[in-house]
């Protein structure tokens, strides 16, 4: 089997969906952190809160529970439809995860690829990404 290092973010997140342990989870955040990835901007003003120094309001989307999450994508191919007409942001993920998203009310946290993978991302790994930047510095 490759080493975690050594694969690419799709497969480690298929592997995750596949084998939900807790080494495969911690081997894909380990990974995706300092990955840059895709956030679609509505060019919309709104009151959810700056997700960083740029004025963006991302698009959200609701799953089957009425949860709001931000769909963060790891490539264009994961961007369908209409969707591509929307402006695309490139970001560092450990940058969008920070407390503008986890003190939001509105906001459950993030979904990764959520017309392949769908993998959601709550506040609580939100919070955790937020505790290992702080102790990388």
């Amino acid at each position: 089997m490759k080493k975690y290092k050594e694969m690419t973010i799709d497969d480690l997140i298929s592997r995750f969906l596949k084998e939900q342990t807790n080494e495969n989870f911690a081997d894909l955040i380990d990974r995706l952190i300092n990955e840059e990835v895709i956030i679609l901007d509505r060019g919309l003003n709104s009151d959810l809160k700056k997700l960083n120094d740029e004025a963006i309001t991302p698009l959200v989307i609701t799953d089957s529970e009425k949860k709001n999450y931000i769909p963060i994508f790891t490539n264009d191919d994961h961007i369908g439809g209409d969707l591509k007409k929307l402006t695309k942001v490139n970001h560092l993920f450990k940058d969008l995860c920070n407390d503008s998203v986890v003190d939001n009310n509105y906001i459950e946290g993030y979904v990764l690829n959520p017309f392949s993978h769908g993998l959601k991302l709550p506040k609580e790994v939100i919070k955790i990404v937020i505790k290992y930047k702080e102790e990388d510095k």
